[in-house]
């Protein structure tokens, strides 16, 4: 199969608004009233570098915000939609600073702001100038739980529900129960094995033995050895981003006798790492593929984007700016507090989230969960066609209510 086609630039997607990136409205510009025409703007914050972070949601998530807007009819409350970019370099140390000059130059909304300290960093810019935060790809549970504030939602899903649909879904398995990690020695890796373990356990099973090994490791021969000797049923791989692809593809690689499965699964990993995810299980949010609805708006964005398949980070930019864009209409102002009481509780059903709430309680987005399994390339039906759904995860059991316990706004 030919390499899935390169993402384009954020420049040759945008010539029209090329402009628009570089104005800097007066600070507090979008709280101006609503009757005197200033723009409605929405400002994204994301990886515009051309990695895997920006092929996560980057500029193509930029474009699922500009095709919800463009879908909505392009202006709410009589004012013209504006939909800007800043490029947060997947590093979090200048995010206070790119936040708060967005909301200097009068955004209304933070859109997808992806990795977690991040996210939590913007977060808190966000609630301090009572403005509006809609993470879309964050995988920490700290937005609804420690980190949590009134101005902040997390809209696609979060660790916490990704390891429980994961864990159940394998270990329910008649030869599910021995588990062998396989951990990067990092934060995410020991959190991500320790959110695992207690649903393994739940369904009768339990891990023989972890390995912690550093991040970037060349060589996980000497591990893999030792772990075919305990005879393990599965090996659970713990990392992210680019370690996460050489760990599974080297586990993949070797041959294990074993169900594999890992923390975390995005289709555009899977996509550049070619058959090195394949027969791996895990949970997602959402997949292009997964029924009609989805499939029709995937369509759409890959007419514009070569053929190439939106994430899940990509439909979810798209619904929720759409659900915001509805919200600030019913509310009559961009005002963030009116806002946040027509979001609150709310339900919806649409094309990225099916049997969704917004969840007053936490801010936590709430909708049903995918279990899948990835295909090898040779039984692909169509390019990008990489999962196949084995299970759906109800909303209720994916996010249940007692999470929001943790959450003091």
């Amino acid at each position: 199969m030919s390499t899935p086609p390169r993402m384009p630039s954020l420049r040759a997607l945008l010539p029209a608004t090329a402009a628009l990136l570089a104005v800097a409205g007066a600070p507090d510009a979008g709280r101006a009233q609503d009757r005197d025409g200033v723009p409605v703007r929405i400002t994204v914050i994301t990886d515009l570098d051309g990695n895997l972070y920006d092929a996560r949601s980057g500029s193509g998530g930029v474009d699922a915000t500009r095709m919800a807007v463009e879908d909505f009819g392009g202006r709410v409350l009589g004012r013209p939609v504006v939909v800007d970019a800043r490029n947060d370099h997947n590093k979090p140390d200048g995010v206070r600073a790119l936040a708060e000059g967005a909301f200097d130059a009068g955004a209304d909304l933070l859109m997808d702001v992806q990795n977690s300290p991040i996210a939590i960093a913007a977060s808190k810019v966000a609630a301090e100038r009572h403005r509006l935060e809609i993470v879309t790809l964050a995988a920490t549970p700290a937005l609804t739980r420690s980190a949590c504030n009134g101005y902040t939602y997390h809209y696609s899903f979060d660790a916490s529900a990704i390891a429980a649909a994961t864990a159940d879904s394998v270990a329910r398995l008649p030869d599910g129960k021995r588990w062998v990690a396989v951990v990067a020695d990092a934060n995410f890796g020991r959190s991500a094995v320790a959110a695992f373990t207690p649903h393994i356990a739940a369904q009768g099973g339990s891990v023989l033995k972890s390995f912690v090994v550093p991040v970037g490791a060349p060589d996980l021969s000497p591990v893999l050895s030792e772990a075919r000797a305990l005879k393990p049923d599965v090996i659970g791989i713990f990392s992210a981003g680019a370690d996460a692809d050489e760990k599974v593809t080297q586990v993949n690689a070797a041959g294990a006798p074993a169900h594999l499965t890992t923390a975390l699964l995005y289709l555009s990993d899977v996509d550049r790492a070619r058959g090195g995810y394949a027969g791996v299980r895990a949970t997602v949010p959402w997949y292009w593929d997964m029924d009609d609805r989805a499939r029709a708006w995937a369509d759409r964005f890959a007419a514009a984007h070569g053929g190439l398949r939106p994430t899940a980070a990509q439909a979810a930019d798209y619904s929720a700016t759409t659900q915001w864009l509805e919200a600030v209409r019913a509310a009559g102002t961009t005002d963030a507090d009116a806002v946040v009481k027509v979001l609150d509780d709310r339900t919806f059903d649409d094309m990225f989230a099916r049997h969704a709430t917004w969840r007053a309680s936490d801010h936590m987005v709430t909708h049903d969960l995918y279990v899948v399994d990835v295909l090898p390339p040779e039984q692909l039906r169509a390019p990008h066609a990489w999962f196949r759904v084995v299970d759906t995860v109800a909303a209720a059991r994916a996010y249940p209510d007692t999470e929001a316990g943790a959450c003091r706004m």
